[in-house]
């Protein structure tokens, strides 16, 4: 894979990670759930929060993790549009999973 390709990838991973801190935050502050709620977006929030610090970490000290999961795609058998897949696979997958759940945590219904 290119390293170009491989740069927008992490930086698309790091901006979910920061969008759903900022988010699970924001449904903490402003939107009133049930406490079971409110609780698993604390959770969640509590993770992203954790993974945007060490992402931060690994800015400043020059090291990422994502790299590291990468580096180790690339060790895989297989053609390289096979890896190419598998890592937008991810990327994909997990942007979703990081910005989806808060969401659908914090909905209300208005009621009538």
């Amino acid at each position: 894979m290119k390293e170009r390709e491989l740069s927008v990838c992490i930086w698309i991973h790091h901006i979910a990670t920061f969008a759903a801190a900022a988010e699970g935050i924001y449904y903490l502050m402003v939107r009133k759930q049930k406490f079971w709620r409110k609780a698993g977006i604390f959770l969640l929030t509590a993770f992203q929060s954790w993974a945007a610090v060490r992402i931060v970490a690994g800015l400043i000290n020059g090291k990422s993790g994502i790299q590291d999961s990468c580096e180790r795609l690339e060790q895989l058998d297989g053609g390289q549009n096979e890896k190419r897949r598998i890592l937008w696979t991810a990327v994909f997958l997990s942007s979703v999973f990081k910005l989806l759940p808060v969401p659908l945590l914090g909905h209300t219904r208005k009621r009538k």
